[in-house]
């Protein structure tokens, strides 16, 4: 999870609340941790993508934001 952070402060996405094993955006994105490595992104209810690279997830975040 601390690299998960770490990565959106870098890409400057604020979250909106943090739990456990989950994330959200401001922007409306959900992000949960599958497991070491892997994160499916959800966009208000819709799965979106498994990503296990994330940059290129906070990049499609930022992009889509």
């Amino acid at each position: 999870m601390d690299n998960l952070l770490e990565m959106m402060a870098v890409f400057g996405l604020p979250v909106l609340k943090q739990g456990e094993k989950q994330v959200e955006t401001l922007s409306g994105f959900l992000i949960e941790v599958e497991r070491v490595g892997l994160y499916k992104l959800i966009h208000l209810g819709d799965v979106i993508a498994p990503f296990d690279d994330l940059e290129e997830m906070c990049d499609f975040i930022k992009e889509h934001s």
